[in-house]
């Protein structure tokens, strides 16, 4: 079990803060959702804790350890990364780009063996990716792609997993089997998982908890509930009175019209 925890912690670039005294917990077994507006910090938390970008201030930790103090491989055996705009190889079939998740666990010279094989396969089952295994990566659209990213976190057999736009370029039917996979990994496998969502609806119906960010600090953090309310919304994002609750599981859903209708 691995809880992720920032202290204090200011990020930014060039010395420039984006993000200020930042104080905040992902537990195992939860999944937390961070939403905000276009900017506001969300990518650049995400990279913090993956260790792509150091803190400006306070103190990141994994699993009670200052994160810049565990080697990358570790971390890699740590930490799952799901990456909003990722870099892969346009020769690599998608089987390949999967069983790359395995690349932490394996020794210097080591080939993967037939455990890393069925790993690989498995992860692509519960993907629904198995049908492009021999596909190279510049024939698959951006939501298949998408999905074998996921299934390469999958595959690294961490304890904790951070989704920076997980369902982007996924149609509706695709985001709900998406986001049913890592809710039931979160739980039934005691992951720590840090999902970056823009959908307000999506966050609302699937994650334990919401941290809204907004200029540069945790706007608002809890269930949500507590979280998607009038106020919040109007005060983030401008719009007024949108947010209702689900006629069936009674959390938040925002409704929003198009402006004098």
């Amino acid at each position: 079990m691995i809880e992720l925890e920032m202290q204090n912690v200011s990020l930014g670039y060039d010395h420039n803060p984006i993000l200020r005294d930042l104080n905040l917990k992902v537990s195992p077994g939860e999944l937390v959702g961070l939403i905000g507006p276009n900017g506001c910090g969300k990518s650049t938390l995400i990279k913090a804790f993956s260790h792509i970008i150091n803190p400006l201030a306070g103190t990141i930790l994994v699993d009670g350890r200052v994160i810049s103090r565990i080697p990358r491989r570790e971390l890699s055996r740590m930490v799952g990364v799901v990456p909003q705009i990722p870099l892969l190889p346009s020769t690599f079939s998608a089987f390949e780009i999967v069983l790359m998740g395995r690349n932490p666990h394996l020794g210097l010279f080591q080939s993967e063996g037939p455990r890393d094989w069925n790993l690989a396969l498995q992860a692509m089952e519960k993907t629904a990716t198995r049908s492009l295994a021999n596909r190279y990566v510049n024939e698959l659209s951006g939501g298949e792609i998408q999905c074998l990213l996921i299934a390469r976190a999958l595959v690294q057999e961490t304890r904790a997993i951070l989704l920076d736009e997980p369902t982007a370029n996924l149609d509706i039917g695709r985001q709900v089997e998406i986001l049913d996979l890592m809710e039931e990994q979160c739980h039934n496998q005691n992951l720590a998982v840090l999902a970056a969502l823009h959908d307000l609806n999506l966050a609302g119906q699937y994650c334990d908890r919401l941290i809204l960010l907004h200029n540069g600090s945790i706007h608002a953090e809890g269930t949500p509930s507590e979280v998607v309310t009038n106020s919040n919304i109007k005060e983030v994002y401008g719009a007024e009175n949108c947010v209702y609750t689900h006629p069936v599981n009674g959390l938040p859903i925002v409704l929003v019209g198009a402006a004098g209708k």
